[in-house]
């Protein structure tokens, strides 16, 4: 088979998805577990460390909802990696990653902008929306390839 250039970038990037969709489905899953283990812990057990039900009950909620976010992000990169192996062989199924690329982009700016603003800041949310942006570009360039 002869592919574009772009399709042999897609291919590369669509790689890297399913290994970073893989990692995030792992630690939604480890965080969604982590937040029922805090919720089932022993309320004398908690209050004899100088923790209220409150504080509990926060923690668990927080550790629930990075753990359900985690997973759809793993979900949504999984699904948009194994879409762009896909259309690296066929360039005429690009327009599901295209739309998928165009979600992961605008999720991975939201989350840059949050880190931004609320300090917490790291390297992972330039990479998440480089690789964001690149997968756009590239699902754009063969979109207008397969067009031609």
């Amino acid at each position: 088979m002869n592919r574009s250039s772009s399709q042999k970038a897609l291919l590369v990037i669509a790689i890297i998805n399913i290994v970073f969709g893989a990692f995030a489905l792992i630690a939604g899953l480890m965080s969604g577990v982590l937040g029922v283990g805090v919720g089932i812990l022993n309320s004398s057990d908690i209050a004899s460390a100088g923790v209220t039900g409150n504080q509990q009950a926060a923690v668990t909620a927080g550790f629930s909802l990075l753990g359900i976010v985690g997973i759809v992000d793993g979900i949504l990169t999984l699904v948009e990696g194994i879409l762009g192996l896909r259309a690296a062989n066929d360039n005429q199924k690009i327009m599901p990653v295209w739309i998928l690329a165009i979600a992961s982009l605008v999720i991975s700016a939201l989350n840059l902008i949050s880190g931004l603003f609320s300090g917490k800041f790291s390297l992972s949310l330039i990479v998440s929306v480089i690789v964001a942006g690149l997968m756009f570009w590239i699902a754009n360039n063969i979109k207008q390839e397969a067009g031609r």
